[in-house]
């Protein structure tokens, strides 16, 4: 008989016997209890039209494994990261790394990749999947569970030896991974590359900065390589050639549209972008679609322009001469309006840069921008040249990827260099820089449209850091759209309507050409521009409507595909796949369809001032005071104060009045971010959530977040009690400190039964209420002299991602911080520092 076949080519799945001397080896980490046999039954939730393309039993592992010293080893990185010199705390290190692994069953679909870990086996990551944990929910996705479109970077480790563990070959190769030890190989998208030798791990790189880990138990039978089979599953459906594979075609169920009618405008239609127009005041400027212009119908003509459906251009220009005129403009974007401010109504415009053929003439373009000059009062213009001011795609997409392997070390060894150099190594991501320029050149522009002047913006496509630098630009000047509906607004005009190149950008199809890389033409701007966001939401925390929760559940939808509004390059290609893809449109703004109520909560910002309200005369006068003394200090068109100005940041008063203009956008509540690199932070909640290491149990700005919420909550039980005269809900040490009981506990005394024990009267004595925001498990509220602290002890500075909270805590605060909402959908606001003189 062969050799081969005298071999034991059996793997049970049976807990060894007592005294096996397998059961105490560190090689076998693969000996399974008898109730973990049934792992192909831990199936993943399919939606409709989802299938199961792969499956295999596998063990997923935390991005970093516990180390010896986590507080110490985590402080400097996390001082690096939020600049209080707080530690993080991971738990215990003397457990081993395949410990704190959990099995289970590794899924890859059409839409997904899941992994189910068994409910019999206690880990972290079961625990993860309770339904009664405390973090963000979505309705598409499990909690150990990514869209294919998130998944960037598949890299394969290959099989030490027969005789190695596969646990511990994919540590080793872990651990050695960077050294050009060529065990761990990345697999590459464009190629149909055959995958060699057996695969015993794969690290998955999402594009929202988390990393994944699974290992696989090995069989002598080829035919149960589970490695390999997932791997090459995750080449055929993770990177998609064409769009029409996207699994967005395949979920056909019908949408029913929640969102309220006035919120949101999409600016899909002439009338949106004309109520725009009058809302800014914009006279001189007239809005043209595309299916009302007959040159634009002959499809012999139309395929030399790539327009937007709708756009708004000069009204001294006759259509067919600005359509003559964008030909010789990059992707046929000439001067495009998206926004005017003042009471001469100096407009922000948008243009692309003339074609290589044609830069050598730039007779065109001045024609253009003697066009849009004629359009402002003052007949003054100003054009800011974005292409050799703020960098290219390509370096954005570097400074991202840098920033990504910063954000995302494989083991604590990579972990603990990279924290001994980390502000060295953020400053060479460049990152902060690019977001710096960005802040910097949106203040200049709001400067030039504040002082009444036309501000060109030109970029060589007019269609990427345009809509950054545009988008930002008017959230400085406009109140409106730090509303969540404005700001939605904003999204969907700037970047969906003027059709900024999602797919490519994002890289949602992959597209393989001869000597061109794969992956040139993606560029997360859409993240920079959030990040943009997120500074000024640090920066003014009153201004805004949204949470940084908010900012960071924008970026995760933009891998959703089940939603439409991040997955096109162009209004065309949207149309195209209604008409020949059957496709469902769903806007990921109607959050509904993704969240529940109690996670839509932590959308809103707490701070937010809806509204100064009416003041008092004597507010009024030291209100127009302060901006007759700012409007002396405005920053000039040229730079003038702004400069001096931008290291601090400071808000602006004007006095409406002073100014006569049909256009309704306020102009007394402009902001001036700092924008210097030493003023700005590291987003945390983004870029950190994934990383177990740097999570601050019971510390945090989600600490501070929650007790304003509380705050708010207990405003709005106050104010409830005040129009009903109801004061049952008031806190206890209101009537402690009155020596006074609750109108219910009165009442229930004087219900009491009458008892007669030796001719004496008496009853019996209630217990005292508990209050709903006091909680057993992990919510406490300690009341001392009237002051309540808000104690989270197990709550993860990442809330609501990272690590869950689990118990009956989730359930006692979402009750309690339900009733902050009323005060947050209030029109006024009661914590206005205006009114305090």
């Amino acid at each position: 008989m062969p050799d081969h076949r005298k071999r034991n080519t059996f793997t049970s799945y049976v807990a060894p016997q007592p005294g096996d001397i397998r059961a105490t080896a560190d090689t076998n980490e693969w000996c399974l209890p008898s109730d973990l046999r049934d792992v192909h039954l831990a199936k993943p939730r399919l939606l409709s039209g989802e299938q199961i393309v792969a499956s295999a039993p596998a063990y997923m592992y935390s991005p970093i494994a516990p180390m010896e010293n986590p507080i110490s080893s985590t402080a400097s990185h996390t001082t690096h990261s939020n600049g209080n010199g707080s530690g993080g705390s991971s738990s215990s290190s003397s457990r081993s790394s395949h410990k704190e692994a959990s099995f289970g069953l590794l899924s890859v679909t059409n839409f997904k990749l899941a992994f189910v870990p068994l409910a019999a086996r206690a880990t972290l990551a079961s625990a993860a999947a309770s339904p009664s944990d405390l973090y963000q929910e979505n309705t598409f996705l499990g909690r150990n569970e990514v869209t294919l479109n998130n998944i960037d970077q598949i890299y394969t480790i290959a099989e030490q030896g027969r005789a190695a563990s596969a646990l511990q070959a994919a540590r080793m190769a872990s651990s050695n991974s960077g050294s050009g030890s060529g065990r761990r190989k990345k697999l590459e998208p464009a190629k149909q590359q055959h995958i060699n030798g057996r695969i015993v791990a794969l690290h998955v790189i999402c594009k929202n900065f988390r990393l994944l880990k699974f290992a696989f138990q090995q069989q002598d039978s080829k035919l149960s390589d589970y490695g390999k089979l997932i791997a090459s599953a995750l080449a055929r459906f993770a990177y998609p050639m064409r769009h029409d594979l996207s699994f967005a075609y395949v979920y056909r169920e019908p949408y029913y549209a929640t969102l309220l009618p006035g919120g949101v405008s999409m600016f899909a239609s002439k009338n949106d972008w004309a109520r725009e127009l009058i809302r800014c005041g914009a006279t001189e400027w007239q809005v043209v679609s595309a299916s009302a212009v007959p040159q634009l119908q002959n499809r012999l003509q139309a395929c030399k322009y790539t327009l937007p459906p709708h756009f708004v251009i000069p009204k001294g220009c006759e259509v067919e001469r600005f359509l003559q005129l964008s030909l010789a403009f990059c992707d046929s974007r000439a001067a495009f309006w998206v926004y005017s401010y003042g009471s001469s109504a100096a407009s922000l415009v948008r243009l692309a840069e003339l074609h290589p053929a044609s830069q050598q003439d730039n007779k065109l373009e001045n024609i253009m921008l003697e066009l849009v000059r004629k359009c402002d009062e003052r007949r003054q213009l100003k054009l800011l040249q974005l292409t050799d001011q703020l960098p290219s795609i390509q370096d954005v997409q570097r400074a991202y990827q840098k920033l990504r392997r910063l954000c995302t070390p494989e083991t604590p060894e990579k972990f603990m260099l990279q924290d001994d150099k980390y502000l060295g190594l953020l400053e060479k991501t460049n990152w902060l820089l690019y977001v710096s320029l960005c802040l910097r050149h949106a203040s200049e522009a709001a400067a030039t449209l504040r002082a009444s002047v036309t501000c060109v913006l030109q970029e060589s496509n007019g269609r990427d850091l345009c809509c950054v630098i545009s988008s930002l630009t008017q959230l400085l000047l406009d109140p409106h759209f730090r509303s969540i509906d404005g700001f939605q607004s904003l999204v969907q005009k700037e970047w969906i309507a003027l059709e900024h190149p999602f797919q490519r950008r994002l890289g949602h199809v992959c597209v393989a050409s001869g000597e061109q890389a794969p992956d040139s033409e993606q560029s997360p701007v859409f993240l920079l521009f959030l990040d943009c966001v997120w500074q000024l939401l640090q920066q003014f925390p009153d201004e805004f409507e949204f949470s940084q929760t908010y900012l960071t559940t924008l970026w995760d939808a933009c891998f959703m595909p089940i939603f439409d509004t991040f997955q096109f390059d162009s209004q065309a290609q949207r149309a195209a796949a209604v008409n020949e893809g059957r496709l469902v449109l769903r806007p990921v703004w109607d959050w509904g369809e993704q969240f529940s109520d109690k996670d839509k909560l932590f959308f809103s910002n707490p701070l937010y001032q809806r509204q100064r309200g009416d003041l008092s005369a004597a507010q009024q006068h030291h209100r127009r005071s302060l901006a007759v003394n700012n409007r002396l200090q405005l920053p000039s068109a040229t730079g003038g104060a702004a400069g001096a100005a931008g290291a601090s940041p400071s808000r602006y008063t004007i006095n409406p009045q002073l100014f006569s203009t049909q256009s309704s956008v306020p102009q007394d509540r402009y902001l001036q971010p700092a924008h210097r690199i030493l003023d700005l932070a590291v987003w945390e909640q983004c870029y950190y959530r994934w990383l177990p290491v740097l999570d601050i149990r019971g510390g945090g700005q989600p600490q501070v977040d929650l007790f304003h919420r509380l705050l708010l909550s207990n405003i709005a039980k106050l104010q409830r009690s005040i129009d009903l005269q109801n004061f049952d809900e008031l806190p206890d040490a209101y009537y402690d400190a009155q020596g006074e009981k609750r109108q219910r506990e009165q009442r229930a005394e004087e219900e009491q039964p009458v008892e007669y024990v030796d001719g004496v009267e008496r009853r019996r004595k209630s217990m005292p209420s508990t209050t709903a925001s006091a909680s057993a498990n992990g919510l406490q509220q300690v009341v001392n002299g009237g002051n309540s602290t808000l104690q989270l002890s197990t709550l993860s500075s990442f809330f609501p991602f990272g690590n869950p909270i689990a118990g009956d805590a989730p359930h006692e605060l979402y009750d309690i911080l339900s009733s902050s909402s009323e005060l947050l959908l209030d029109t006024s606001s009661m914590l206005d520092k205006s009114s305090i003189v």
